[in-house]
């Protein structure tokens, strides 16, 4: 190889390994990358805690636990009980001693956690098992993750390339032509759900099917 080419290859490499880095920099400055780890519960905090075991690992791990638990606060709170459940709290049958100064003091540095924050410690807490379908496994774990299970579905329909939003964007601008300007963007959310269902044979309508192997519909008979 010329020097001249070896050059040209030496610079399209650090190009490369520079935009590479760029992208890496941004994806581990969102939460939701580890979250779509974290929420994942054939992996979860357990794993990366295995696998990340580097003292640069193990801070990104921290910060991004960190960030995760933020961004459920935040976006995900509610004042309902996480747990799905209904606390009652029966009178006290006999009246307590006063707790001591060292109880008290000790009692103001416990932590203290929100519904949201239970729900998170709650699933951290888990013991590990084999799951081969994520999303399922949050519809049926709904009931006692109510808050956390909104957000780990949300995580998880992300897609990982932006080949299908893409395709969504172009499917769209066929839908809002020149004379549907003012169709709703609400309505035309509805349109290409339906239609995704339709093709993916989820429901049918009027009577049609869309068959996937002639790519046309079908009437049921």
């Amino acid at each position: 190889m010329k020097e001249r080419e070896r050059a040209s290859s030496r610079a399209g490499i650090n190009n490369a390994w520079m935009k590479l880095n760029e992208y890496y920099t941004v994806l581990g400055q969102s939460p939701l990358f580890a979250a779509a780890v974290i929420l994942n519960p054939d992996l979860g905090l357990r794993w990366l805690e295995a696998n990340w075991a580097s003292p640069e690992q193990l801070r990104w791990l921290r910060g991004a636990k960190d960030g995760v638990k933020r961004y459920f606060e935040r976006w995900y709170s509610s004042d309902e009980t996480a747990s799905g459940e209904t606390v009652s709290r029966k009178p006290p049958t006999a009246r307590r001693p006063e707790p001591s100064k060292f109880e008290q003091w000790v009692h103001s540095r416990q932590p203290k956690l929100s519904a949201s924050g239970f729900e998170l410690e709650k699933y951290y807490r888990l013991e590990p098992e084999e799951v081969t379908d994520p999303i399922q496994w949050w519809v049926d774990h709904q009931s006692a993750f109510p808050q956390l299970s909104r957000f780990a579905l949300d995580v998880l329909a992300i897609p990982a390339m932006a080949t299908d939003c893409e395709r969504a964007f172009s499917l769209a601008k066929l839908t809002v032509t020149s004379q549907r300007h003012f169709l709703l963007g609400s309505t035309v959310e509805e349109l290409h759900l339906l239609k995704n269902w339709v093709r993916g044979g989820c429901v049918t309508l009027g009577g049609l099917c869309w068959n996937s192997k002639a790519g046309e519909n079908v009437i049921l008979g």
